[in-house]
């Protein structure tokens, strides 16, 4: 029974997302309501806030759909590189090349991550902080991460380097937002670096 309602839900939840992001693109971000996407997506208000409580929500989630989807590929791709720096390169570029393609939603997703809801209500729990604890535990078993600070704590750290990344981009989109990540990286790495190579 709980896992027909939990199916439901997440079939709805995507549903309203895709909904979502169509009028996103078609009207621009801004000028789109939650009233809206209830009309859109033929859901009540009350179902709709139900599932996410503010319409950035909806937007995070939809991204992070997005990322759970292209992870398993590229986890595979980056599998295949041998040292850390190389691995989180991969991301790095990947993700870079996807920020561009969705440039007008990189704010409102920066707004909810720091200002939002944390574990809100319509959050989807994908994330890149797991795929970058299991390569920097790999990481410190080989001595090219110190081992000093736990590896969830570190994956925090660099996803909120990345975040930090991508809001220099917004305020200047005419950089590189692969060049951005990499300054941050190489940020990350000097002060991660176990000086055991």
């Amino acid at each position: 029974m709980t896992d027909r309602i939990t199916r439901k839900r997440q079939r709805t939840q995507a549903h309203i997302a895709q909904i979502a992001v169509a009028l996103f693109e078609k009207h621009g971000y801004e000028s789109v309501t939650m009233e809206q996407i209830a009309t859109e997506s033929d859901v009540a208000r009350g179902t709709l806030y139900n599932h996410f409580a503010v319409k950035d929500a909806v937007l995070v989630y939809w991204i992070h759909t997005q990322l759970s989807d292209a992870l398993g590929p590229l986890v595979n791709q980056v599998l295949t590189r041998s040292s850390f720096v190389e691995r989180v390169a991969i991301i790095l570029n990947a993700s870079a090349a996807w920020w561009e393609k969705h440039q007008s939603f990189a704010a409102p997703y920066i707004r909810y991550r720091f200002h939002g809801l944390p574990g809100g209500q319509g959050a989807a729990p994908s994330d890149l902080i797991p795929v970058y604890a299991q390569l920097i535990k790999a990481a410190q078993k080989t001595d090219e991460i110190a081992s000093l600070i736990p590896a969830d704590r570190l994956a925090r750290y660099l996803h909120y380097l990345y975040l930090s990344a991508l809001m220099e981009w917004l305020a200047d989109p005419e950089q590189s937002l692969s060049q951005q990540f990499a300054q941050a990286f190489d940020f990350f790495m000097n002060g991660a670096d176990s000086g055991k190579k």
